[in-house]
């Protein structure tokens, strides 16, 4: 069996290069979806942010510690299908993908900085599920910076009215 990708998976490459936030870390093992840091450089997107900038294509990597030191391609395309490490832990992430999910839309979380699609919640609506892989058991979290944690995973697009709604100022 090949090696699990994370990251786009399928569907259009429209993009446009993003300037990232000074030390943004990102990980291969992990989704890499941005949001606007208030000076429009892109920001690994948490449980917080209700609207993304896209998705970043990178592996592994540290950014520059200069702001807008490191720029990044950010995918915007409505079509694209991202593969995102799904968090479930069967106590606060108790909901395991299943087919039943297919159309809804769900928030992402981060853990120890690897970035995952939480399918217990759906307090911000910023993704939406296209499929994906269930987990085959609860992991624990050893709290280890960069360690995509279980097998799971599920597949993504980005929702059109949590995609920059913010107007020129």
């Amino acid at each position: 069996m090949g090696k699990l990708k994370y990251g786009q998976i399928r569907g259009g490459h429209a993009s446009f290069p993003l300037p990232m936030g000074a030390s943004e870390q990102m990980y291969g093992k992990s989704g890499r979806f941005v949001a606007n840091d208030a000076s429009g450089r892109g920001e690994l997107a948490d449980e917080n942010d209700t609207y993304l900038m896209g998705f970043v294509e990178s592996g592994t990597l540290t950014c520059s510690t200069t702001e807008g030191g490191t720029v990044l391609n950010c995918v915007i395309d409505l079509t694209a299908v991202f593969r995102v490490p799904l968090a479930y832990d069967a106590s606060t992430y108790d909901r395991n993908y299943s087919s039943a999910l297919l159309g809804e839309l769900c928030d992402i979380v981060v853990l120890n900085g690897v970035q995952y699609i939480n399918v217990s919640a759906s307090a911000v609506d910023n993704v939406r599920i296209v499929g994906g892989k269930a987990a085959s058991a609860a992991w624990t979290d050893g709290s280890v910076a960069g360690l995509c944690l279980g097998d799971g995973y599920v597949d993504v697009m980005l929702v059109e009215g949590k995609l920059y709604v913010t107007g020129v100022e």
